[in-house]
């Protein structure tokens, strides 16, 4: 299969990269592939040296990125991200509450939610179009939340200039609540996969879930969100020979 950069030093295949997208998270992975690229830098040695970027990404033992599956530990971390600011806080539900990645929810900007059912938008990764719809109870929040605010306005503005939250600020921001709650492998894909997980959990439809995530197939929907480990886990559980 064809190879291609996603650092100056560092190819992956279209799969390869899917699954490692799939197991960290976009972030963590951008910045598993940074290290590993800066690595190669400093040392020219490491490029003849190392056969495959993948498996030197896996080997590094990076934490899985997981959905929050305890729903007091959500309201736990609403609550302690409010305590911060109501940006971060409005952040997080909106990323639980859409499933929209974090990339398209930082350049958001309040005419985009004000007085509309859904968010339209095109993806920052796939290119396409998609049409989110904007639940209820998150209109009502929405509607709190931009009220004194003017539609060019970003949703989720720097507190020290007027651009957007950068994501590594939101990963910080959102991380240390986690830490505090006791939220364990968290990243900032992990509300894209909380809303997947719940999502799953209350509708039980895949083929839906996979439709919006733009999956190609149930099954990376499935380990995408956690569930197939939680299978696995179940069925080995009470196995004993």
């Amino acid at each position: 299969m064809n190879k291609k950069p996603y650092a100056e030093h560092v190819y992956l295949t279209d799969g390869e990269y899917m699954y490692l997208v799939n197991k960290y998270g976009e972030y963590e992975l951008n910045r598993k592939i940074e290290k590993l690229n800066q690595s190669k830098k400093r040392n020219p040695k490491r490029k003849e040296n190392i056969k495959s970027d993948f498996h030197a990404i896996i080997s590094k033992g990076m934490q899985t990125v997981e959905p929050i599956r305890d729903r007091l530990l959500i309201e736990e971390m609403k609550q302690e991200l409010r305590k911060t600011s109501e940006r971060n806080y409005f952040l997080f539900v909106m990323g639980i509450n859409t499933g929209l990645r974090i990339s398209d929810l930082l350049p958001l900007q309040v005419k985009d939610v004000r007085n509309q059912t859904h968010i339209t938008l095109k993806e920052t990764k796939t290119r396409k179009n998609k049409r989110f719809l904007l639940n209820a109870e998150l209109r009502g929040i929405i509607a709190d939340y931009i009220r004194d605010k003017e539609d060019d306005d970003y949703l989720f503005p720097s507190h020290k200039t007027d651009l957007p939250l950068q994501r590594v600020q939101a990963y910080k921001v959102l991380n240390q609540a986690a830490k505090t709650v006791g939220i364990q492998n968290f990243g900032t894909h992990s509300l894209r996969k909380t809303f997947g997980f719940w999502h799953y959990t209350m509708n039980r439809n895949v083929a839906l879930l996979q439709d919006i995530f733009n999956h190609s197939s149930p099954e990376i929907t499935l380990r995408y969100i956690g569930i197939n480990q939680d299978i696995v886990d179940q069925s080995l559980e009470h196995f004993s020979l």
